[in-house]
């Protein structure tokens, strides 16, 4: 017959097992959410003339798709990836109109390819 404290020890082995297996399919969803959320709000950003804001958030979106890639490593997230890394050198030390309208370009390509990766 079997114990009961090996009963419940089985089953919570079991129930921690099965629940350790969901949040990580979920989790690359949630950070690849947050980084498309962070890429819209450089994109505002962005077009408001704001650089910090505008660079805070490319930072943001790029620690969010790092995180994300290492869930779920695709082309498109790798992609996005090196987009915001380009944004976020063409934007820093400037507040040259053209130069943050160039960024954002490089944003709004990176959001694509994180949006082609869902």
């Amino acid at each position: 017959m079997i114990s009961r404290k090996f009963f419940v020890a089985a089953a919570g082995f079991i129930v921690g097992l099965g629940l350790s297996v969901i949040p990580a399919a979920s989790a690359e969803q949630v950070y690849l959410e947050q980084a498309i959320s962070e890429a819209n709000e450089a994109i505002q950003a962005g077009n408001a003339q704001e650089p910090a804001s505008l660079i805070e958030h490319i930072d943001q979106s790029y620690d969010r798709a790092r995180s994300a890639v290492w869930q779920n490593p695709t082309d498109h997230i790798r992609q996005g990836i090196k987009l915001l890394r380009k944004a976020s050198k063409v934007a820093k030390g400037t507040n040259s109109p053209t130069r943050i309208n160039k960024a954002v370009g490089f944003v709004e390509s990176a959001k694509s390819h994180f949006e082609a990766a869902r």
